[in-house]
């Protein structure tokens, strides 16, 4: 009777343990980033958008990171390519986002862009891979 209960908590343990670690995954956060520090109307900037992770976290290619944009004045134009690199995690662990600030775009005013991207992210241990939306808001300024 006592080598039953032993192995029954054994297995509780085991199951505890493989549970704390896929919980432990703690999903990346973002730093988002405007290339330059203000845009002439009609102009085309970049977003810089930094995972910020844990060491044994990746961000994978696949499936695609997606990024979306609001802000009056501002148009979204896509992800720029990150299949460069080794293997199928992104490198630097950021991706570039090109937006284009509207032709008729108030000098001497600041667009508040809003966003969320859309990713997995992967824990190197286990191979537990997640997806998680995480929102940002970044100020340019009109030249």
């Amino acid at each position: 009777m006592k080598i039953r209960v032993l192995a029954f908590l054994l297995i509780i343990g085991f199951f505890a343990v493989m549970l704390q670690d896929v919980s432990a995954q703690s999903a990346p956060t973002l730093k988002v980033t405007v290339a330059k520090k203000s845009y002439k109307p009609g102009q085309t900037g970049t977003l810089i958008i930094k995972f910020k992770h844990g060491t044994k976290v990746k961000i994978p290619k696949e499936p695609p990171i997606e990024v979306s944009i609001s802000g009056d004045g501002v148009t979204g134009q896509g992800v720029q390519d990150y299949s460069g690199g080794e293997g199928d995690y992104i490198n630097d662990s950021q991706i570039k986002y090109t937006f284009k600030i509207s032709g008729s775009a108030e000098s001497g005013s600041t667009i508040a862009i809003s966003g969320t991207v859309k990713f997995g992210y992967c824990s190197t241990e286990t191979g537990t891979c997640k997806m998680t939306s995480k929102s940002f808001t970044v100020n340019v300024k009109v030249k």
